[in-house]
This record gives structure tokens, sequence and C-alpha cells, in this order.
């Protein structure tokens, strides 16, 4: 008799573990997603197998350049929303949080132009239990944004729009500013501190976060405090390019073409260069005013103030921006020459300009 006790306490304990990891894993094979509505909601991997299934075949490129293939099998944050009455063009930004404390900020231009897959499969098997509960998958954006192990996808309600009222030139600003030493994996090259420099921009208000754009097209909105702590490297390869200490390497943005840090807008001319086509005023060969300008988001003006670093200013009409070619005259020397205006339009070490209206 009390060894059939003993048998029955002991069945007991093991449907008991048996229940427990089954509870347990259950709420493993769950996320959240926060700010969507006043409160939070659960979404189990059984939910997501309810919505219409998507099998993409896509490839991952990471910071160094390396690719991997897979084909991932999930379904699309997009019919996930609508099934919560919700759209994701309506939605500003959101952040994707892993487990582990990474996160990653998705600005409105993705979330307006690509596919978020939520995965739950890769090559055919479930995610591997290091990933789970559900992996993010965006195809034609860089493999930062695939994150793992994802528990939260928070929905920021408003993302900022900030008039740009000023337009600032990085290789003028970067020539007043102390150099430092900067070790980007084996390479010795010299950065400038972006908190140094954000203190000649006289922006009021810095927003919460700064939206980045490289040459390729890639985007990134960055935390404004780390932003802040970070630094632009001017020398070596993929110059101007951001990095913190606060965020991983695959994280940094190569090849900045233009950053928005608040109402001002902090273009490279480098890489303006590289990208845009060029034109030709006398003997001198570079890009368009008129389509930097448009470019940068600066607010359009009657005319405009051009000032270079050393204080010197002049003001042309908005008309004759489409007459005139940004180019360097010698290293890093930022001017301006316009086609039908005199010399002394011409400014030299060009740093910033301001909308008139």
């Amino acid at each position: 008799m009390k060894n059939n006790k003993l048998l029955s306490i002991s069945m007991m304990v093991v449907l008991a573990i048996v229940l427990f990891s089954t509870v347990t894993m259950a709420q493993e094979e769950e996320f959240k997603i926060t700010g969507l509505t006043e409160e939070d909601i659960t979404v189990s991997i059984s939910e997501l197998k309810d919505l219409p299934t998507v099998t993409r075949d896509v490839t991952s490129v990471d910071s160094s350049g390396d690719e991997d293939d897979y084909t991932v099998t999930g379904a699309l944050f997009s019919d996930l929303l609508e099934k919560k009455g919700k759209s994701q063009k309506d939605l500003k930004a959101v952040r994707f949080i892993a487990s582990d404390g990474y996160s990653i900020e998705v600005s409105e231009n993705i979330l307006e132009n690509r596919d978020i897959i939520l995965t739950y499969e890769i090559d055919g098997e479930p995610l591997y239990e290091e990933a789970k509960p559900m992996r993010i998958v965006i195809p034609e954006e860089r493999a930062m944004y695939w994150v793992k192990k994802v528990t939260e996808i928070k929905v920021i309600d408003m993302k900022e729009t900030v008039e740009i009222n000023s337009l600032a030139f990085l290789e003028t600003i970067n020539s007043e500013l102390e150099k430092v030493d900067y070790t980007y994996y084996e390479s010795e090259d010299k950065a400038v501190k972006i908190s140094e420099l954000v203190k000649k921009l006289d922006v009021k208000e810095a927003g919460r976060t700064v939206y980045m754009e490289a040459a390729d097209g890639f985007t990134k909105d960055e935390k404004t405090e780390i932003f802040e702590n970070g630094y632009f490297k001017v020398t070596g390869e993929y110059v101007p390019m951001f990095l913190s200490p606060d965020i991983p390497k695959g994280m940094y943005v190569k090849n900045l073409l233009f950053a928005r840090y608040g109402s001002a807008s902090i273009f490279s001319l480098k890489q303006s260069l590289n990208v845009h086509k060029h034109q030709t005023i006398g003997e001198n060969k570079g890009v368009s005013l008129a389509e930097i300008i448009s470019e940068s988001g600066l607010k359009k003006g009657d005319k405009y103030k051009l000032i270079a670093i050393d204080g010197y200013s002049v003001e042309v009409d908005a008309e004759e921006t489409k007459n005139a070619i940004l180019y360097f005259d010698g290293e890093n020397v930022v001017r301006v020459s316009f086609a039908n205006l005199s010399g002394k339009y011409s400014v030299k070490y060009l740093y910033k300009i301001l909308p008139i209206n």
C-alpha cells in the first residue's frame, strides 16, 4: 500500500514538473506589443501561425559586408497590426527589444516601405532555443535590424517632425574641432567628438532621436543621448562615419551623407560628391546647391543666407541656388560658386545656410 502511495506521489511530482515545464515553455512562446493601445498586447506564436503565412528567401548582410542566405517563414507585422485594428504605415517608429537587452529603433521610412516578418521558422526548422520566441527579419535591410529573441515590440506614439531651419557642413565644422585618436578594428584613425560639434550648431531643442542617412541609402534613427556621446570618424575608410562606445560596431553608420539633429541638418559634401550628379561652373566641378538644400530638408526661403566659418556672409535669391555648385577648394574646404553672381558670393569655408522669408 505504501509503495502504491509512493508511486502515486512520484507520478504526481512528475506530472507537476511536466505541467510546469509546459507552462514555462508556453510563457516563453509569446511576446508583447506596448504603446499600441492603452494596455499591453500579448501575442503568442500560435496566434502568429493563425495569420497568413509568409515564406521568403532572404539575404542577411552584416556590418562587414558578409552575406548569409536563409529561407524564413512567419507572419507579417502589418497583418498582425491589421488584426488589432491598426496599420503599419500609421506608425512613426517602433523599437524591437530582445530578452538579452539588445534593442534597435526602426524609422518611419522602413515602416512605410518594408515588409517586417515576425519569423518563427528558418530553413524549414523552428527557431533554435536561443532565438525564441520570435525573430524579426526585414528583407533589404541590414542584419542589425534582424533582432533575435524578441520579447517586446514597443510602439513609439509620435515621432517628432522638427522644422529644419539650418544646413551645416560637416567638413567645415570638423576643421575647427580637435581630432582625437579612435581605433576602428585594426585601424588607428582620427575622430571628432559629436558633443563638441553640436555646440557649434546653436540648436535650442535637440529632440528625442537623430535621423541619419548614408550614401548608399541606409537610414537610422538613434537616441539623441547616444548620438551626442558618439564620434564622427574623419580619417580612414567609410568617412564620415558615426561611431559610439554605447552601441555595437554593427550599428555604426558608414559613409554618412547627412544627419538631422533637432532643427539642424548636418551635411557631408564628401559623400554628396560620391552620390550626386556633378555640374561644372567655370573651372570648378561640384554638386547642385539647390539639390543639397532640398535633400537636407532645409525649410524653403525666398532667400538664403550663406555664412562662412569666420562669420562672413552673403544673401542670395532662392532662384540663384539653381545655378550654383558646392565643391572642395583644397582639402576639406567647402566652397560655393554661382554662375550668375560675382566673386563676393563665392563663400569659402562655407559653414551654414539659413533660409530667409
